[in-house]
């Protein structure tokens, strides 16, 4: 992951090979080249895999996305994500991994865990 460096406490769940694809006179059409997608524990992040100014990178933090589902476009293996402002990303996903990436996306989503009683610290 060249493009962008974790933040302290992130860690990289999985990086897949993505397009987008729109509804285009009635059959999806990818829009633009094939794509890298890294899913953190905090964040999407979605950048071209060889660096080109003229093509920007997309950060979705999770709070931004409310659900994610594994679905088929043209028969191909896709996801559709659903985010926060009503706005729907189809994409499709290279080499049948798209169970993966809503796997790994649903893992983000899930708040981490806390402990159901604060330890105490005893001052002395």
């Amino acid at each position: 992951m060249s493009l962008h460096q974790l933040e302290t406490g992130e860690f990289q769940y999985g990086s897949y090979k993505i397009q987008y694809v729109e509804w285009d006179e009635g059959e999806w059409s990818g829009s633009g080249y094939w794509l890298r997608a890294v899913v953190t524990n905090r964040r999407l992040l979605v950048y071209p895999e060889v660096e080109d100014q003229r093509r920007q990178s997309a950060t979705i933090p999770r709070s931004e996305i409310i659900k994610v589902w594994n679905v088929s476009l043209k028969g191909r293996d896709g996801i559709y994500l659903r985010l926060n402002d009503d706005r729907c990303l189809y994409m499709l996903v290279d080499w049948s991994q798209g169970s993966k990436l809503v796997r790994d996306i649903e893992k983000m989503l899930v708040p981490p865990a806390r402990p159901r009683i604060t330890p105490r610290v005893l001052a002395n």
